[in-house]
């Protein structure tokens, strides 16, 4: 009936403090070990500094109504509330006489009487459990407190109150065991208290290995004065002997014989969901369990919510209560492990084996390894892979697929003799691969040997070796594992895809990679091959579809921890393209820098082509020096001979970019105006002609401009040459200048493509301008690149020193349109109100009362 004393070494946490005073009543619901009769140890000592603070701690035998209505009076008595003029006489003669409810009343009206604050602790409560009686007094002491008091309840599982209404009048204040952890800080605290001079990175890993529980922690500070505890903190805290007593007695003891078995079964792994609970017990309950294992606070949490719920037990808790089933019941646990391995096999093979060897079934294990290291590395586990391979016994008959899985991770990290030494040793052994088997080592041996060509000599250099294995595949009578038809499809796309010669057959071979790999459920192949079809799919046209799907891909992938995966290189790649083509220059910068730290080594092409893109990235944002860094890496990436003849032109098309960039015109136009090596890049015209525009030569930007070809032209290709056509006939005063800026919208308007247009110079924008004025069927898409220049011009101060808004600036490039209001509306997808009270601010921040006049004074003001 009194709060237990502070022990050792006990840290303050004042900010539950708060939690008491902020409403009337506080529940802290969580497990042993988490502090809770601490907690309220302190507020309740605090309290007792201003007013009265009654302490109860609750046993079974508070069970019985008329026991604990007598224990609430005992602990009233010797709480000091008769010392603050109550009198408790009556209640004491009468408490084992009286009916519960009727002197819970009378207890009621002594604390109604009381003039100072009040403070009723209920430590314990879990016993109230399956006691409706005793539970029906708390509820009326929750219900008709006095407002000078505030009720705190500890459980570790919190009998069936009435809560409810609480929670709905916020009266009520919910911490569970992740409120009562503690916070880094904390950690650190109780580190320091004790006396135990730790780094900050030993303190960390045991703030992460406990996940803050405190029980937790304080046994690693226990571990760390006893045995030195440094970095091996995990391994010694689930080996902690001391630990695992604590949680048998105050948890396990504690749980009925059904939920204790259930969870002696289902901590198998730390990550756990119902199917698999069931398969390793062979029940049909799981679910239910896991429900009313959270419900209870019972070290779980809720993982995600998907089509089939995941659970995560705290890390500690799994590993010593896991060692008690093996300790107890090792025939148990090793057929568990047994079959939690063939649940595991088709979703997470790393998982599957890890089962397999806990088991003592190293065969088993080293079967899993063989099917699916390949997948494995696809999905970029490489160091889930580098684990099994040091766990798997030497002695196995698939030790030849070991030797292939470390020679592909060699041929990922560049070191090709590694490798061709250990796709020797793994042939050595093929005999020992049992009768069954021997095709899908076969297959993927020639993989791994596609892939280590394709490192040396180039991904074009590998796709005959690649089309012929497709060819043994179709011939073979047995079936080819997805995971390697899937990886072969993708590589002869990836070859293909970089070459850009044969655009159809590219997207076919790349479309039926990701079609294998969705039927296998291989996600990370199939993601892999959806954004390797980015690249050759600009030759479709539909880029805002192309960009979309790769979103879709990075999305997906991000879901999945994926973020860094070096496959998926060519939908950032293909975003960072798109965004400057688009005129986001920013963020292309951030995706073709993204790209380029993904990007396999091995894939030259790629990584070319996004240092082409990068290098024009820099220049449209002025960074001139960023440019030629770019352009250097481009320039050692051609000279190492490891790409295609074209991209000498690209090279010399943005060399001179550069120069033009760097002040040097001579130097431009006289590598612009040289010869063209064939074969030629598609924008190396394009790039040479705009350089000769920007120098002043605008009759010979026309002419390199009519020997780029027109058929088969990529939209962006066409794009840009018309704009640039268009920018050279408004310079020498042609006529049909108005018709190549129509060619030029109309090739920009479906993906947005402004890019070029903000580029451009000033002659384009008055043509833009005008264009606008004498009608066009994209007035649209001139007023929002007008918009747009004038946005990047940040010029848009008026003589009252207020700044038109973006969305301002594009409705004021349609007031110079014949555009009513409702179709500048319908234009804009917002309301005819909304584009009406946006002519009006405009109005209001140029000074002017019409339309005329604001188009007036925004020329003069240089908006347009």
């Amino acid at each position: 009936m009194t709060p237990p004393l502070p022990s050792a070494h006990t840290i303050g946490r004042p900010r539950f403090a708060l939690f008491v005073d902020q409403r009337p009543v506080v529940v802290l619901s969580g497990m042993a070990g988490y502090g809770k009769s601490t907690l309220l140890a302190e507020v309740t000592r605090h309290r007792q500094e201003h007013g009265v603070a009654i302490w109860l701690t609750l046993d079974d035998s508070d069970r019985a109504a008329a026991r604990l209505v007598s224990d609430l009076v005992s602990a009233a008595g010797i709480s000091g509330l008769e010392e603050a003029g109550a009198d408790l006489t009556p209640l004491r003669e009468s408490t084992m006489r009286a009916e519960p409810q009727s002197l819970v009343d009378s207890l009621l009206e002594v604390f109604y009487d009381a003039a100072v604050p009040l403070t009723l602790v209920l430590d314990d409560v879990q016993h109230l459990t399956g006691a409706p009686a005793s539970a029906s007094l708390v509820d009326h002491i929750l219900r008709w407190a006095p407002a000078n008091m505030r009720i705190a309840i500890a459980a570790r599982i919190v009998p069936p109150l009435r809560l409810q209404r609480l929670r709905l009048d916020d009266r009520l204040t919910y911490l569970t065991h992740d409120d009562l952890a503690f916070s880094s800080e904390e950690t650190a605290e109780a580190v320091r208290v004790a006396g135990l001079d730790l780094d900050f990175e030993t303190v960390d890993s045991i703030h992460h290995t406990t996940g803050g529980w405190p029980a937790g922690v304080r046994m690693a500070i226990l571990a760390a004065r006893q045995y030195g505890l440094r970095q091996q903190v995990p391994t010694q805290l689930r080996r902690d002997q001391a630990l695992a007593e604590y949680l048998a007695t105050e948890v396990l003891a504690s749980l009925s014989e059904d939920v204790r078995q259930f969870v002696l079964d289902g901590t198998l792994d730390e990550q756990v969901c119902a199917s698999l609970i069931d398969t390793v017990r062979g029940t049909h309950n799981a679910e239910a369990l896991l429900e009313q294992c959270l419900a209870d606070g019972l070290f779980l949490s809720r993982a995600s919510s998907t089509d089939e719920p995941w659970y995560s037990w705290h890390p500690l808790f799994a590993a010593h209560v896991h060692r008690r089933l093996v300790t107890d019941h090792p025939g148990r646990a090793t057929t568990q492990h047994r079959a939690a391995a063939a649940w595991w096999s088709a979703v997470d093979a790393h998982a599957a084996i890890r089962h397999a060897l806990a088991a003592d079934d190293g065969e088993l294990a080293s079967n899993i390894f063989a099917e699916h290291w390949l997948e494995m590395l696809m999905e970029g586990r490489e160091d889930a892979v580098l684990a099994a391979l040091e766990e798997l016994p030497g002695s196995s008959v698939y030790c030849a697929d070991a030797r292939l899985a470390r020679a592909m991770i060699l041929v990922q990290q560049g070191k090709t003799d590694e490798a061709r030494f250990e796709i020797d040793a793994a042939r050595a052994g093929a005999g020992q691969v049992p009768e069954p088997d021997h095709d899908g080592f076969r297959d993927r041996m020639a993989v791994v040997e596609l892939f280590r060509t394709g490192y040396g000599l180039g991904l074009s250099a590998a796709i005959e070796p690649a089309e012929a294995l497709l060819e043994r595949f179709g011939q073979s009578r047995h079936p080819t594992e997805p995971a390697v038809l899937a990886s072969v499809q993708m590589f002869v796309g990836m070859g293909e895809a970089r070459l850009q010669d044969r655009r159809g057959p590219v997207l076919d071979m790349l479309q039926s990679s990701a079609a294998t790999a969705h039927d296998a459920g291989l996600v990370a192949l199939e993601l892999s091959a959806l954004a390797e079809s980015c690249i050759p799919a600009v030759a479709e046209g539909r880029l805002s579809e192309i960009g979309a799907l790769a979103m879709s891909v990075l999305t997906r992938a991000e879901e999945r921890g994926w973020v860094g995966l070096a496959t998926l290189a060519p939908a950032v790649a293909f975003l960072g393209w798109l965004d400057l083509w688009r005129g986001n220059l920013h963020e292309a910068r951030a995706e073709l820098e993204r790209s380029l730290s993904m990007i396999l080594p091995f894939d030259w092409e790629l990584r070319g082509l996004t240092l082409n893109f990068l290098t024009k990235t820099c220049l449209s944002l002025g960074d001139v020096a960023g440019a030629r860094r770019a352009m250097t890496r481009l320039d050692e990436l051609i000279g190492s001979g490891r790409t295609t003849p074209a991209w000498t032109s690209m090279l010399a098309a943005l060399e001179s970019l550069v120069l033009l960039a760097e002040g040097r015109k001579r130097e431009a136009v006289a590598l612009a105006m040289g010869p063209v090596t064939e074969p030629e890049y598609p924008m190396a015209r394009p790039h040479r002609a705009t350089v000769l525009l920007h120098a002043g030569l605008t009759v010979e930007a026309l002419a390199e401009l009519a020997r780029v070809p027109t058929e088969g032209r990529l939209i962006h290709v066409e794009c840009l040459c018309r704009c640039l056509e268009a920018e050279a006939r408004a310079a020498l005063g042609r006529p049909d200048a108005r018709e190549s800026l129509e060619l030029a919208l109309a090739a920009a308007e479906p993906d947005q493509l402004y890019g070029p247009f903000l580029g451009a110079g000033g002659k384009l924008r008055e043509l833009l301008k005008s264009h606008l004025r004498h009608g066009t069927s994209h007035a649209t898409t001139v007023t929002q690149i007008l918009g747009s220049i004038s946005s990047r011009q940040a010029r848009g101060v008026t003589t009252r020193g207020q700044r038109l808004t973006q969305r301002e600036r594009v409705i004021l490039h349609y007031l110079a349109t014949n555009l009513t209001a409702a179709q500048i509306a319908e234009a804009e997808y917002i309301s005819v109100h909304t584009a009406k009270t946006h002519i009006s601010h405009i109005y209001q921040k140029l000074g002017v009362s019409s339309r005329r006049a604001a188009i007036r004074r925004a020329a003069e003001l240089e908006l347009y």
